[in-house]
């Protein structure tokens, strides 16, 4: 048994409060956060017709490089979408008429053509240039815009 000083159960925790209480009292004052400074005064010019888009030659433009670059389109169907050995036609009267529609020539983009060379993704482009890809060719087939 000890001898000296003996506190009850409800005490200490009374003693325990306190101290926790006390301690919360004593901490840092919060540091004061930095005023922003004064924001200048913006005015508002006049507004113009300025829509933020793309024009459709941009498009096309953007379509062609793939097609040309990245794509490896113009390997099997021609640098003017003629055709050549392994590949059909995309432009001019002897394609197929079924294969006209932006949905078709997205889809074979997309997913490539069953029993052909044609593969799903050609060159790895990422799915935006697949549809750059699409809107040239279907544009050049479809006799929008030239090769």
């Amino acid at each position: 048994m000890r001898t000296g000083h003996t506190i009850s159960l409800g005490r200490a925790a009374i003693l325990l409060v306190c101290a926790a209480v006390v301690a919360a009292c004593h901490q840092a004052p919060p540091r004061p956060q930095p005023q922003a400074e004064p924001a200048e005064e913006i005015r508002a010019g006049p507004i113009l017709n300025q829509v933020d888009t793309v024009s459709e030659q941009d498009v096309l433009t953007e379509g062609r490089k793939v097609y040309h670059g990245p794509g490896l389109c113009y390997a099997c169907h021609g640098g003017r979408l003629q055709g050549g050995p392994v590949a059909p036609p995309l432009a001019g009267n002897t394609r197929d008429p079924k294969d006209t529609s932006f949905a078709y020539v997205l889809q074979v983009v997309r997913a490539g053509s069953p029993h052909t060379p044609m593969v799903a993704s050609q060159g790895g482009i990422s799915p935006g240039e697949m549809v750059q890809v699409a809107n040239y060719v279907w544009a050049v087939s479809n006799g929008r815009s030239v090769p």
